[in-house]
Protein backbone atom coordinates (compact mmCIF):
# COMPACT_ATOMS: atom_id res chain seq x y z
CA UNK A 1 0.00 0.00 0.00
CA UNK A 2 1.29 3.13 -0.97
CA UNK A 3 1.23 6.40 1.42
CA UNK A 4 1.39 9.85 1.13
CA UNK A 5 2.11 11.61 4.42
CA UNK A 6 4.87 13.68 5.97
CA UNK A 7 6.48 12.75 8.98
CA UNK A 8 5.62 14.88 12.62
CA UNK A 9 7.88 17.64 13.10
CA UNK A 10 9.21 17.05 16.79
CA UNK A 11 10.63 19.49 18.32
CA UNK A 12 9.07 22.36 16.66
CA UNK A 13 8.14 25.58 18.66
CA UNK A 14 4.78 26.12 20.00
CA UNK A 15 4.16 29.33 18.00
CA UNK A 16 4.97 27.25 14.70
CA UNK A 17 2.52 24.51 15.41
CA UNK A 18 0.09 26.31 16.37
CA UNK A 19 -1.24 27.23 12.86
CA UNK A 20 -1.05 23.24 12.10
CA UNK A 21 -3.44 20.58 12.65
CA UNK A 22 -2.78 19.20 16.27
CA UNK A 23 -1.66 15.46 15.24
CA UNK A 24 -0.82 16.04 11.76
CA UNK A 25 0.07 13.37 8.88
CA UNK A 26 1.18 15.97 6.69
CA UNK A 27 2.30 19.37 5.51
CA UNK A 28 1.00 21.07 3.21
CA UNK A 29 0.71 24.47 2.03
CA UNK A 30 -0.99 26.67 5.12
CA UNK A 31 -1.93 29.96 6.11
CA UNK A 32 0.81 32.12 6.56
CA UNK A 33 3.40 31.82 9.24
CA UNK A 34 3.33 27.85 9.22
CA UNK A 35 6.17 25.62 9.13
CA UNK A 36 5.84 24.84 5.38
CA UNK A 37 6.17 28.88 5.11
CA UNK A 38 9.10 28.76 7.63
CA UNK A 39 10.88 26.25 6.53
CA UNK A 40 10.39 27.66 3.00
CA UNK A 41 12.02 30.93 3.94
CA UNK A 42 15.05 29.21 5.54
CA UNK A 43 15.83 27.73 2.32
CA UNK A 44 15.21 30.18 -0.52
CA UNK A 45 16.32 33.42 1.88
CA UNK A 46 12.39 34.56 0.18
CA UNK A 47 9.02 34.46 1.47
CA UNK A 48 6.54 31.54 -0.69
CA UNK A 49 6.25 32.03 -3.41
CA UNK A 50 9.08 33.49 -4.51
CA UNK A 51 9.47 34.49 -8.31
CA UNK A 52 13.31 34.81 -10.12
CA UNK A 53 14.15 35.15 -13.67
CA UNK A 54 15.94 32.29 -14.73
CA UNK A 55 19.29 32.35 -17.28
CA UNK A 56 16.75 31.50 -20.39
CA UNK A 57 14.68 34.78 -19.12
CA UNK A 58 12.01 32.88 -17.72
CA UNK A 59 9.91 34.46 -14.85
CA UNK A 60 10.30 30.84 -12.67
CA UNK A 61 7.95 31.17 -9.15
CA UNK A 62 9.33 28.83 -6.33
CA UNK A 63 6.68 27.15 -4.23
CA UNK A 64 6.63 24.75 -0.91
CA UNK A 65 4.81 21.54 -1.68
CA UNK A 66 5.81 19.33 1.69
CA UNK A 67 8.30 18.52 4.57
CA UNK A 68 9.50 14.84 5.37
CA UNK A 69 11.46 14.62 8.44
CA UNK A 70 14.53 12.57 7.66
CA UNK A 71 16.39 12.12 10.54
CA UNK A 72 15.84 13.49 14.20
CA UNK A 73 15.84 17.33 14.46
CA UNK A 74 16.76 17.18 10.36
CA UNK A 75 13.64 18.00 7.50
CA UNK A 76 13.45 17.84 3.99
CA UNK A 77 11.79 20.72 2.20
CA UNK A 78 10.26 19.51 -1.40
CA UNK A 79 9.69 23.06 -3.59
CA UNK A 80 8.62 22.62 -7.08
CA UNK A 81 9.38 25.47 -9.68
CA UNK A 82 6.86 26.49 -12.02
CA UNK A 83 6.83 28.71 -15.34
CA UNK A 84 3.42 30.31 -15.69
CA UNK A 85 3.43 30.62 -19.55
CA UNK A 86 6.12 27.97 -20.42
CA UNK A 87 5.78 26.11 -23.85
CA UNK A 88 6.10 22.36 -23.67
CA UNK A 89 9.78 22.16 -23.43
CA UNK A 90 9.53 24.52 -20.67
CA UNK A 91 9.09 22.31 -18.09
CA UNK A 92 10.40 22.98 -14.22
CA UNK A 93 11.22 20.48 -11.60
CA UNK A 94 11.07 19.58 -8.03
CA UNK A 95 14.24 20.85 -5.56
CA UNK A 96 14.97 19.59 -2.00
CA UNK A 97 16.94 21.16 0.78
CA UNK A 98 17.64 19.40 4.50
CA UNK A 99 17.14 22.12 7.15
CA UNK A 100 17.69 21.44 10.54
CA UNK A 101 14.83 22.56 12.66
CA UNK A 102 14.66 23.39 16.60
CA UNK A 103 12.52 25.34 18.53
CA UNK A 104 14.46 28.26 17.07
CA UNK A 105 13.15 27.76 13.65
CA UNK A 106 14.92 26.09 10.87
CA UNK A 107 18.50 26.50 9.37
CA UNK A 108 19.70 25.04 6.02
CA UNK A 109 22.07 22.15 5.65
CA UNK A 110 22.11 21.29 2.17
CA UNK A 111 20.35 21.86 -1.14
CA UNK A 112 19.64 19.49 -4.06
CA UNK A 113 17.81 22.00 -6.92
CA UNK A 114 16.45 20.68 -9.70
CA UNK A 115 16.70 17.17 -8.67
CA UNK A 116 13.84 15.19 -10.48
CA UNK A 117 10.52 15.64 -11.62
CA UNK A 118 11.08 18.03 -14.56
CA UNK A 119 7.55 18.24 -16.68
CA UNK A 120 5.90 20.09 -19.79
CA UNK A 121 4.40 23.58 -20.33
CA UNK A 122 6.58 24.61 -17.49
CA UNK A 123 5.61 22.60 -14.87
CA UNK A 124 6.89 19.91 -12.60
CA UNK A 125 5.83 16.48 -13.07
CA UNK A 126 2.98 15.05 -10.65
CA UNK A 127 4.75 13.31 -7.20
CA UNK A 128 3.87 11.42 -3.95
CA UNK A 129 5.51 10.28 -0.97
CA UNK A 130 5.91 6.01 -0.27
CA UNK A 131 6.93 5.00 2.88
CA UNK A 132 6.92 1.56 2.13
CA UNK A 133 9.61 1.14 -0.56
CA UNK A 134 12.97 2.16 1.22
CA UNK A 135 14.10 2.65 4.35
CA UNK A 136 13.42 6.64 4.36
CA UNK A 137 10.45 8.58 2.53
CA UNK A 138 10.73 8.12 -1.13
CA UNK A 139 9.55 10.46 -3.68
CA UNK A 140 7.99 8.94 -6.30
CA UNK A 141 7.33 11.08 -9.47
CA UNK A 142 5.09 10.10 -12.70
CA UNK A 143 5.73 11.43 -15.96
CA UNK A 144 3.98 10.09 -19.41
CA UNK A 145 5.75 9.35 -22.74
CA UNK A 146 3.55 9.16 -25.98
CA UNK A 147 4.15 9.30 -29.39
CA UNK A 148 2.23 8.03 -32.29
CA UNK A 149 2.95 4.32 -32.19
CA UNK A 150 3.53 4.06 -28.19
CA UNK A 151 2.73 5.36 -24.63
CA UNK A 152 4.19 4.63 -21.29
CA UNK A 153 4.28 5.32 -17.98
CA UNK A 154 7.45 6.11 -16.03
CA UNK A 155 8.21 6.79 -12.62
CA UNK A 156 11.34 7.84 -11.07
CA UNK A 157 12.05 7.12 -7.17
CA UNK A 158 13.79 9.39 -5.22
CA UNK A 159 14.54 8.27 -1.66
CA UNK A 160 15.25 10.81 1.48
CA UNK A 161 17.68 9.55 3.10
CA UNK A 162 19.26 10.87 6.41
CA UNK A 163 21.70 12.65 4.85
CA UNK A 164 20.95 13.25 1.25
CA UNK A 165 17.93 12.48 -1.46
CA UNK A 166 19.56 9.72 -3.63
CA UNK A 167 17.90 8.80 -6.69
CA UNK A 168 16.91 4.57 -6.12
CA UNK A 169 15.58 3.88 -9.54
CA UNK A 170 13.26 4.84 -12.40
CA UNK A 171 10.71 2.35 -13.61
CA UNK A 172 8.26 1.72 -15.97
CA UNK A 173 4.48 0.97 -14.65
CA UNK A 174 2.71 1.09 -18.08
CA UNK A 175 3.32 0.76 -21.51
CA UNK A 176 0.95 0.47 -24.98
CA UNK A 177 2.04 -0.11 -28.54
CA UNK A 178 -0.27 0.29 -31.27
CA UNK A 179 -1.14 -2.72 -33.79
CA UNK A 180 1.84 -3.57 -36.17
CA UNK A 181 -1.43 -4.18 -38.73
CA UNK A 182 -4.99 -3.86 -39.15
CA UNK A 183 -6.59 -6.16 -37.09
CA UNK A 184 -4.54 -7.06 -34.77
CA UNK A 185 -4.74 -6.56 -30.67
CA UNK A 186 -1.32 -4.05 -29.22
CA UNK A 187 0.10 -5.09 -26.76
CA UNK A 188 -0.55 -3.57 -23.33
CA UNK A 189 0.22 -4.09 -19.83
CA UNK A 190 -0.03 -1.34 -16.73
CA UNK A 191 0.38 -2.32 -12.94
CA UNK A 192 2.52 -0.94 -9.97
CA UNK A 193 5.47 -0.95 -7.84
CA UNK A 194 4.96 -3.60 -5.17
CA UNK A 195 7.10 -3.78 -1.95
CA UNK A 196 8.79 -7.02 -0.96
CA UNK A 197 10.97 -5.80 1.97
CA UNK A 198 11.30 -2.63 2.53
CA UNK A 199 14.50 -1.64 1.63
CA UNK A 200 15.58 -4.17 0.25
CA UNK A 201 13.48 -5.44 -2.77
CA UNK A 202 10.49 -4.49 -4.30
CA UNK A 203 9.08 -5.50 -7.92
CA UNK A 204 6.97 -4.28 -10.54
CA UNK A 205 3.90 -5.94 -11.34
CA UNK A 206 2.25 -5.23 -14.30
CA UNK A 207 -0.42 -7.43 -16.39
CA UNK A 208 -2.71 -6.74 -19.59
CA UNK A 209 -1.85 -8.64 -22.98
CA UNK A 210 0.98 -9.82 -20.83
CA UNK A 211 2.28 -10.72 -17.16
CA UNK A 212 5.26 -8.97 -15.97
CA UNK A 213 6.91 -9.16 -12.33
CA UNK A 214 9.90 -7.15 -12.50
CA UNK A 215 11.92 -7.32 -9.23
CA UNK A 216 14.81 -4.89 -8.37
CA UNK A 217 17.24 -5.70 -5.21
CA UNK A 218 19.24 -3.48 -2.88
CA UNK A 219 22.65 -2.49 -4.94
CA UNK A 220 24.88 -0.23 -2.88
CA UNK A 221 22.24 3.18 -2.77
CA UNK A 222 20.60 2.24 -5.72
CA UNK A 223 18.11 -0.92 -6.57
CA UNK A 224 18.86 -2.55 -9.71
CA UNK A 225 17.44 -5.60 -11.73
CA UNK A 226 18.60 -8.40 -13.79
CA UNK A 227 15.68 -9.58 -15.29
CA UNK A 228 13.65 -8.27 -17.87
CA UNK A 229 10.31 -5.97 -17.80
CA UNK A 230 8.47 -3.42 -20.04
CA UNK A 231 10.33 -0.62 -21.38
CA UNK A 232 9.24 3.03 -22.10
CA UNK A 233 8.69 4.56 -25.88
Amino acid sequence: MNTVRAMPLAGLSLALLAACSPSPTGVRGGAVGTPLEAAFLAAYGQPAPYTTIDDSGDHVTYSPQALEEVAPGVVALIAKGEIPDGCRACGEDLSIFYLQHDASGFSRLGSWPDIGGKGEFGKALPWTIRTDIDNGPTLVTTRLQKDPACSATLQELITLTPKQPVKIATVVVATAFAPASAGEAGLHVEGKVVPITRGKRFAVVLSGSDSVRQVYFRQGDVFTTQNGGATGC
